[in-house]
């Protein structure tokens, strides 16, 4: 049965990969079934197929999981919304813990809120650092920073 095992691991692993449609659940393991196969071929005890398979699965895992998820988000379309990253705008309506402030920008009004949860009062200079849903994140702007 020991013969099967990495075979049936290594088949399952893909089986459960092509179910999930490519997500990037099991590869790992088919992987680390692979080393841990060619392990038994070579004669290993099974101590070190089973160190050989997770050892591969997650070095598999570390290495290949950011290359592969780079790619998977591929279709990620960048809109000119992006380009308000950096800019420096007054609030139109301050930002207080309990809510959203507003900033009016190119001539549009955006909900905004702050990094830090901080309270930011009218008119004070904020950076904005970041953009979530419909929502500006922005940071206030010491006098130090200007």
């Amino acid at each position: 049965m020991l013969d099967w095992l990495w075979i049936i691991v290594f088949l399952s692993a893909i089986l459960v990969e092509v179910v999930t449609l490519g997500q990037m659940v099991s590869i790992w393991f088919a992987i680390g079934a692979a080393g841990a196969l060619l392990v038994q071929w070579m004669g290993g005890e099974f101590v070190l197929q089973m160190f050989t398979f997770i050892g591969v699965s997650v070095l598999a895992m570390l290495a290949v999981r950011p290359l592969a998820a780079a790619y998977l988000r591929g279709n990620v379309v960048s809109t000119n919304v992006d380009r308000f990253i950096g800019q420096q705008v007054h609030l139109s309506k301050g930002i207080s813990e309990d809510n959203w402030g507003e900033i009016k920008f190119n001539g549009l009004i955006y909900a905004a809120i702050s990094v830090d949860n901080r309270a930011i009062e009218t008119g004070e200079l904020v950076e904005i650092v970041a953009i979530e849903g419909a929502k500006l994140i922005v940071r206030k702007i010491d006098s130090i920073e200007r």
